[in-house]
């Protein structure tokens, strides 16, 4: 093993890290390489003269950002075969760099608005779990205009520090990686989604909530990061507001802290990088108990309110590794990855989540710039979910989260192909293949064929 340590300016420029080129979030701020938050994401333009505005603009201290995104699949073989479903996000970035703009140094702003639409086929087959065939679709469904997050940041000590603020998701910093948007199922696209289904204060794109966070690079290869945001359990509502544009606090019902370390090390002559992290996070809000009643009974049984417990914690363990490279570029090569999450099972629907998977790009050499991935995911209910669904069911009680029988697990897998067809432009045909919808035993398994295009203008 060769750990490099390097200046972080020096580090940067050679050991780039995983940044997805077709990802609907643009360039993540989660840490993957030896850096801070980019001024803007390195992009290509499909449209020359654009492209040359923009690269003006961004010597002045201005990044924008245009893009387009599509997402439509098809249902095979089940009692909905040939429901089709079509979504797509118009996405704009714009970052400031007020350095270059009023001499500010280390300060940058960054805001992101979307326009979402479509409809969602996981709807159609009664999945309503964190599983979805568009992952486009998720959080908020159809907006004309969505706020997705506008925040400032600051670089200190020579920039081995940043501080962060304003109106944010969590999941642009934490528990994230690139290389998971790369995938059109939603169970994973951003961060692994039990993390966001078990907790409210996990606020994820295209939501945003009030916090800051501070990030810190002792040495060139390992980082730790902490944060505070409120808990907005009404985020992506019509009861707080779809469109983002709502600065109020009143419905925050408490703090969500989470802590993660991270070691991005690099191997041999070839610099294969790699990225580990371990997070942990505690949300101060209160939840109720998925199982017991105020006397510590079955609520099912004795119908009495379900106790309040409060506060909850959740940990995420993830890892991704290069073990081929192919070029120069960060994607370039054969990543290996895996990950698992865990929720508290007394108050959260999923007590953990595993998955695995395979990215490259560049394998062809005649096509550098196409990507391969193959990914599988299985997540669990918790054990307090389950054991009351069972009592319900037995009861012949109507269960909660659309189920038509007692949830347990629920598994995928996907392999997908994005084709670069001009700079700019991919198109990325996809298939999954669904065990236990909607996380029930009782569901047939689901084939799903989709397609993803991507722009940039």
């Amino acid at each position: 093993m060769v750990w490099c340590v390097l200046p972080v300016s020096d580090a940067q420029a050679q050991y780039r890290g995983p940044v997805s080129r077709s990802a609907p979030l643009f360039e993540l701020d989660t840490p993957t390489s030896f850096a801070n938050t980019p001024f803007t994401p390195k992009v290509e333009n499909s449209v020359e003269a654009w492209g040359t505005l923009v690269r003006k603009l961004n010597e002045k201290g201005i990044g924008i950002v245009v893009d387009y995104t599509s997402e439509s699949a098809i249902a095979l073989d089940t009692a909905h075969a040939g429901d089709a479903a079509y979504a797509h996000q118009i996405g704009a970035e714009l970052d400031l760099d007020w350095g270059r703009l009023v001499g500010w140094q280390g300060l940058r702003t960054h805001a992101v608005f979307v326009n979402r639409a479509g409809h969602n086929l996981a709807a159609d087959l009664g999945d309503h779990s964190l599983n979805g065939y568009q992952e486009i679709f998720g959080s908020g469904g159809d907006v004309g205009v969505k706020l997705v997050y506008v925040y400032a940041t600051q670089n200190l000590l020579r920039n081995h520090m940043q501080i962060a603020m304003g109106k944010m998701p969590v999941n642009i910093d934490f528990a994230n990686s690139p290389l998971y948007c790369v995938f059109m199922n939603k169970s994973n696209c951003g961060v692994p989604k039990s993390l966001t289904r078990n907790d409210a204060g996990f606020a994820t794109y295209p939501g945003s909530v009030w916090g800051g966070r501070v990030r810190y690079w002792p040495d060139s290869g390992v980082y730790a990061q902490t944060g505070v945001y409120g808990v907005n359990p009404d985020l992506n509502t019509n009861r707080y507001d779809r469109s983002g544009f709502r600065m109020g606090t009143s419905l925050y019902t408490g703090v969500y802290v989470p802590v993660e370390f991270g070691w991005i090390p690099s191997f041999g002559k070839n610099h294969l990088v790699g990225h580990y992290k371990f997070g942990v996070a505690y949300d101060s809000s209160n939840y109720p108990d998925l199982y017991f009643d105020t006397d510590m009974n079955s609520a099912v049984q004795s119908g009495k309110p379900h106790r309040q417990t409060n506060g909850k914690t959740q940990l995420w363990l993830e890892a991704d590794q290069m073990i081929v490279r192919h070029g120069d570029g960060p994607l370039h090569g054969t990543y290996i990855l895996a990950g698992m999450t865990r929720g508290q099972e007394n108050n959260s629907p999923y007590g953990f989540q595993v998955f695995a998977g395979l990215v490259d790009r560049g394998f062809f050499k005649r096509r550098p710039k196409d990507t391969i991935g193959v990914e599988w995911s299985e997540t669990f209910a918790s054990s307090s979910l389950i054991a009351a669904q069972w009592e319900r069911y037995r009861k012949g009680d109507p269960l909660p989260g659309n189920a038509t029988y007692p949830q347990s697990h629920l598994m995928t897998l996907e392999a997908t192909y994005a084709f670069q067809l001009y700079k700019g432009v991919s198109v990325q045909p996809d298939y999954q293949h669904i065990w236990r919808t909607n996380l029930q035993r009782n569901k047939p398994q689901v084939d799903v064929i989709g397609l993803r295009l991507h722009a940039v203008l």
